[in-house]
């Protein structure tokens, strides 16, 4: 006989009903295909999403329930047609171009970039150009013409605006075009009388450096140096560099100036506006020395004004400068800034380079001009073996001689009409690698000009500008200053940002079909969690009953002896 006591007792018939309660004959069993039936039908009824709750229910219809889901579907496909618009305007227009909220001064801009080219380009003495195509002209003559004095005139006819076109059979190469043009160059005291930088008289040696151009010998004001510029080791070695030499150490355009900057950095800056606040130059030319057939009849300066950071292109945007006159250029900088949450975005989507972000083959800073300079450079040695005098080239390429003059002028063409064949999808391959996007920093210099009568006679021999030759002298006047003190920059910044873009597609998906964050956690939920769970406990409940089978006593009512106290 076995004793129990009433507490064991308790205990040990809890645990049989437990056991009896999950027996596999037991109804209450939960079967393994009952929660899967189930799940969706759960989630219908406790959906937050709207219209999901008409999905079932015993006393709806087909009808109705069809019904709903075609106006779900089409509420769906509302929604993922706007989104998809607005997320194609998000990556596609990501940037927007508006006014900054606050102006700058014009002292935290450079001052522009002048360059100054000659129209007459050689000494009477040393070449005559006028006479030596005469010559050449004449039936039977040109070859009884010097080789000296016909290469200087093939040099001269590269960069005279000479119109009436010329056939010479020479050479299609011309390396030493550069020396030549710099032995018949007017000598640098011959051009610049006075010049001036802030109401200051400065010598001209000090502000006008040499240049090398399209246009034959320039001479630039407040341009960067070579170092600074170009990258030397990648040029050809017989690449006729700038001569300015000062560094600009203390400013990028991407940055600005630094803090602390002296006022005299460089690039040069000026901090009003006005003409005492500018730059002016008086400048010099012998009237005998005048070439009207290499000029095409004007005697004068062609003047160009470009960021400091650019390398010049004389020919692309120019003014000019006629004797005897006074030209003041009045200055209206616009200015190019970016937000810093665009710099994150890929290139393609802002449509902008930074100044050192794309590297360049020629130059260390980026700008579209520059990039546009070193692609024609590349394509007019693809296409004609050789380089214009006046583009960078890589050592191995030669300078094209006037046999080449109509290819590299086809190649120039080419590029200026890349970006319509580019619509037209008709774009050269070769030029398709420019991607020549504009400078997400930079600055533009916009110019009104006025003119006036220069009458320095009155004055020349009283101020002593010039001391002999003042009737065979012709004196003009420049002063280049800026319009305002102050400019409003024009920004890019981002028009479509993340929170943006989930705050346009919460805003449709809440119209439509009434969804927020937590309808996505509970179709989450639905989709994950709950299912495992219920999975799980069915799981124990098998379990469980597989091991009852064990335990469970023989049926019948039990034995007496174990009902004894």
């Amino acid at each position: 006989m076995v004793k129990t006591t009433l507490p064991g007792l308790r205990s040990e018939m809890t645990r049989f009903n437990q056991v009896a309660l999950w027996h596999p004959g037991h109804s209450s069993v939960p079967s393994k295909k009952t929660p899967e039936r189930s799940l969706w039908v759960d989630y219908c009824e406790n959906s937050t999403i709207h219209g999901f709750k008409y999905f079932v229910g015993s006393k709806r219809t087909l009808v109705e329930r069809i019904w709903w889901i075609i106006v779900c579907l089409l509420s769906v496909y509302g929604c993922g047609k706007l989104i998809y618009s607005i997320y194609n305007k998000w990556d596609l227009e990501p940037v927007v171009v508006t006014f900054a909220e606050k102006s700058i001064p014009v002292y935290t801009i450079p001052f522009p970039a002048i360059m100054v080219c000659p129209e007459i380009k050689a000494r009477r003495e040393v070449f005559n150009f006028t006479n030596s195509y005469e010559l050449y002209s004449e039936p039977g003559i040109a070859q009884f013409m010097a080789k000296a004095q016909v290469d200087r005139l093939e040099a001269l006819l590269q960069v005279c605006d000479f119109s009436f076109g010329v056939d010479m059979n020479n050479s299609s190469y011309d390396d030493d075009l550069a020396a030549r043009l710099q032995e018949m160059a007017i000598p640098f005291e011959d051009i610049f009388v006075s010049c001036g930088w802030r109401a200051r008289p400065v010598d001209c040696g000090l502000l006008f450096k040499k240049q090398f151009t399209e246009a034959g010998i320039c001479y630039t004001f407040n341009s960067l140096a070579a170092d600074d510029l170009m990258r030397k080791e990648a040029l050809h070695p017989d690449y006729v560099f700038p001569e300015e030499n000062i560094s600009s150490m203390f400013w990028s355009m991407d940055e600005g100036f630094r803090e602390g900057a002296a006022g005299d950095s460089y690039p040069r800056r000026t901090f009003g506006a006005g003409i005492r606040a500018g730059m002016f130059v008086i400048l010099k030319a012998r009237m005998k020395d005048a070439d009207y057939l290499c000029s095409n009849s004007f005697q004068g300066f062609k003047v160009h004004l470009y960021p400091p950071h650019q390398y010049p292109r004389v020919y692309n945007q120019f003014f000019r400068i006629p004797l005897g006159q006074e030209v003041s250029v009045s200055v209206d900088p616009l200015v190019i800034d970016t937000s810093p949450k665009i710099k994150s975005y890929n290139s393609q989507r802002r449509k902008c380079f930074y100044n050192r972000e794309r590297r360049l083959r020629f130059f260390k800073l980026y700008t579209k001009n520059n990039c546009e300079t070193e692609c024609l450079s590349n394509y007019t040695l693809q296409s004609c073996g050789c380089v214009q005098f006046a583009l960078p080239r890589s050592p191995e390429a030669r300078v094209c001689g006037l046999g080449k003059a109509s290819c590299c002028d086809q190649a120039l063409s080419m590029l200026e009409q890349m970006d319509l064949l580019h619509e037209m999808n008709r774009s050269n391959n070769f030029l398709e690698h420019c991607n020549c996007l504009p400078s997400c920093n930079t600055v533009y210099y916009n110019t009104e000009i006025s003119q006036a009568q220069f009458d320095w006679r009155m004055l020349a021999e009283k101020i002593r500008l010039i001391s002999h030759e003042i009737d065979e002298t012709e004196l003009s006047l420049l002063t280049v200053h800026f319009k305002v003190s102050r400019v409003i920059p024009v920004r890019r910044s981002e028009l479509f940002g993340v929170t943006d873009f989930l705050a346009n597609c919460g805003g449709i998906l809440g119209l439509f079909m009434g969804v927020s964050i937590l309808s996505i956690v509970e179709i989450l939920y639905y989709c994950t969690l709950k299912p495992f769970m219920a999975r799980r406990r069915t799981d124990q409940a098998a379990s469980v009953a597989t091991k009852s089978k064990l335990i469970l006593p023989p049926t019948g009512p039990p034995r007496k002896e174990a009902m004894k106290w």
